[in-house]
């Protein structure tokens, strides 16, 4: 079993620096697999990767933020492995780019000082959710090619399968695989997370349960007086309403490249005051504590299209940057989370400036689609360089793939074995 990480790198860039800083960015994702100076796709432990230039803006009180860079990255677990990989491969690329920026240490390539430094400026999410877990990069890569070989050899032989029954053809596509040299990895399932890990993940929610529940006498009383005061403090906000840019998102959708996956930044001001705050970073860390949860099987809120997600706050608590790797176009995305997760997101979303007008943080919201989409694509910024190890495999793709090996272990009934032969 294979977990994942979220490694994310924030810097500020130096003054003048951001024209050189872009060109060097536009030369890796003009062959982001395999450019000259970071090649992707020799980092065997990336799912998802990308560059974005946060340009300098006012933050909600006027103050300006300067540019910034962030490099951002879905990896396989351990988070060691996964940084050697990116110096052994990408090392002296990374230094170039980073070397644009204000923290990062002057002087020659050297292995061990980038490696420190990717240590020491990793920001940790503040929710980072998976969609396609527990699968490596390379467990995706060989699923998705044990299911051609299998589809491959069932076009070849199709018109023997027509007086055989369903188990009679199953038992033919294992002694397919088991006789292919090349899917010798196929003839053992992939180990599931053993009896410590379940332990270990379901203990921690019975203990959060069991203190909440011990603290309700005190969560009711506080829990009412602070929806109050949210509900006045919603009541008097002022309704900004960003008007999108038709020239931008036309930018934005020329970004949109990929036929099965694409990427969506955005980056937003967080709305004024201390309780807006707390209340913010509270939600955030409370979902990525209940995501695995609760959105652990390839649904995001019950968005099924989403791969890897993340929230970061930026800027001592005074900006947002949301980043996701989803399926299909970002209009289909987008009216996901108005018609599908409206009141979910609407909790995360709505503690940025724009965000249509929202009771409580759950009424209104993306229920306004208009004023919805209209924050979404003021706040959706271009993404510079983006990555996907696995970019024509949507969710379901590398869900039903994962089925398909497992059905190729133990014993089936009559009604198992037409299901996962419907997924062939």
């Amino acid at each position: 079993m294979t977990l994942h990480g979220a490694l994310s790198i924030i810097l500020t860039i130096k003054p003048g620096m951001k024209p050189q800083l872009k060109e060097l960015l536009k030369t890796i994702d003009e062959d982001v697999n395999n450019n000259a100076v970071i090649p992707f796709l020799k980092m065997g432990t990336i799912h998802f990767a990308r560059f974005v230039i946060l340009d300098a803006r006012p933050e909600i009180k006027g103050k300006e933020i300067k540019d910034c860079l962030a490099f951002t990255s879905n990896y396989d677990q351990p988070l060691d492995q996964h940084l050697t990989e990116l110096v052994s491969h990408g090392g002296q690329g990374f230094w170039r780019v980073f070397s644009h920026c204000v923290e990062f240490p002057e002087g020659n390539f050297n292995p061990e000082t980038l490696k420190k430094f990717f240590y020491s400026k990793n920001k940790k999410a503040e929710t980072f959710y998976v969609g396609s877990g527990s699968r490596s990069v390379l467990q995706i890569r060989r699923e998705n090619d044990l299911r051609n070989q299998i589809e491959n050899f069932i076009d070849d032989i199709r018109l023997e399968f027509e007086s055989k029954s369903g188990h009679e053809i199953r038992q033919q596509i294992i002694n397919f695989v088991n006789n292919q040299p090349s899917l010798d990895w196929a003839k053992q399932p992939e180990p599931k997370a053993d009896f410590a890990f379940l332990f270990k993940h379901y203990f921690k929610l019975i203990i959060a349960l069991l203190i909440f529940i011990a603290l309700l006498p005190i969560v009711i009383p506080f829990l009412i007086i602070w929806m109050l005061f949210f509900l006045i403090m919603e009541i008097n906000e002022k309704d900004i309403k960003p008007k999108a840019d038709k020239e931008h998102i036309r930018k934005l959708l020329d970004r949109e490249t990929g036929v099965v996956q694409n990427q969506f930044s955005a980056f937003g001001n967080v709305k004024e005051g201390k309780m807006r705050r707390l209340t913010m970073m509270f939600l955030l860390r409370l979902t990525n504590f209940l995501a695995p949860y609760l959105f652990s099987k390839g649904r995001l809120s019950g968005i099924p299209t989403v791969h890897f997600a993340r929230w970061l706050i930026l800027s001592e608590g005074r900006q947002m940057l949301f980043l996701s790797n989803y399926d299909g176009n970002s209009e289909g995305y987008l009216r996901d989370f108005i018609n599908i997760a409206g009141r979910q997101l609407t909790l995360m979303f709505t503690h940025t400036e724009g965000y249509p007008k929202t009771r409580l943080m759950v009424l209104g919201g993306a229920k306004d689609a208009k004023g919805f989409m209209d924050w979404a694509r003021h706040n959706q910024i271009i993404t510079d360089v983006w990555y996907s190890a696995n970019p024509t495999l949507s969710v379901k793709n590398i869900y039903q793939n994962s089925a398909i090996r497992d059905g190729l272990y133990g014993e089936m009934n009559p009604k198992e074995v037409k299901a996962w032969l419907q997924l062939l």
